[in-house]
């Protein structure tokens, strides 16, 4: 009995191994045109019609930057967190190809969701940013560098770490 228990151990670990390399290896072939040194500039109007300025936010500590449509799925579970989290974080979200300001105003007041955004309707800034999936969050540090990179779903306890290593 115990022979069995420890080969279907060890299958266990050897998929649970290769399928860390292949969410791995597929995550870092979806970022791979995103900065990782200094950020690429970043602003625009926000739907609500104030000015959003990468440069300025870092002055005052890290940014969480959200790339993200209102077509993605996953994005409707990562949006409340993103949206909770710029309560005590500096938050831009940059709406990529998901209609026109009116439209996504009210794609975002529908779902309650209360964060400052950029509408990238033709794709521009994304593209500048390197961004291929949705979503997508980088957050940047106070000197403007790129400190993390993340595609897909994530926790919002994972982001609250990220933002409080990132100076």
């Amino acid at each position: 009995m115990a022979v069995k228990f420890k080969k279907v151990f060890w299958n266990l670990l050897q998929f649970a191994f290769i399928a860390v390399l292949a969410v791995g290896a597929v995550a870092y072939y979806q970022q791979r045109d995103i900065p990782r040194e200094q950020a690429p500039p970043l602003s625009g109007m926000s739907l609500d019609g104030s000015l959003l300025d990468l440069h300025q936010a870092t002055s005052q500590g890290p940014v969480l930057i959200y790339f993200w449509a209102s077509w993605c799925g996953y994005c409707r579970v990562v949006s409340p967190v993103v949206s909770e989290l710029s309560q005590d974080h500096q938050v831009i979200t940059v709406a990529m190809q998901s209609g026109s300001d009116e439209e996504l105003a009210e794609y975002l007041a529908r779902r309650d969701l209360q964060f400052p955004t950029i509408n990238d309707p033709n794709g521009a800034l994304s593209h500048a940013w390197g961004v291929r999936v949705t979503p997508t969050i980088v957050i940047v540090g106070s000197d403007g560098r790129v400190a993390w990179v993340t595609s897909g779903a994530t926790s919002k306890w994972g982001l609250q770490f990220r933002l409080t290593l990132t100076d």
